[in-house]
């Protein structure tokens, strides 16, 4: 499971968890050090460098994590969630 991120994609800008498949591919890559692919695949969309302006704090936070159960936990610095998950 991907970690909660805000799309930047017009159909669903803003809401937390609605991704692209391009946003979802750039998080996974950006995640695993490929900063330059992440930007790359994003690159292709007029609202691409937005995705990393509007996530770019919990995109290195989440990179950073040693652990699952850090990642999930940085999601509740980062958005307002219940402990299930939903925004």
């Amino acid at each position: 499971m991907l970690p909660l991120l805000l799309a930047a994609n017009p159909v669903n800008w803003g809401k937390p968890g609605r991704l692209t498949t391009a946003e979802a591919l750039a998080t996974i890559l950006y995640l695993v050090g490929r900063h330059e692919q992440a930007r790359e695949v994003l690159g292709a969309f007029r609202w691409g460098e937005r995705f990393f302006e509007l996530n770019q704090e919990p995109l290195d936070a989440y990179a950073g994590a040693t652990s699952s159960a850090e990642l999930v936990e940085l999601q509740f610095e980062f958005f307002d969630i219940d402990r299930e998950g939903i925004p």
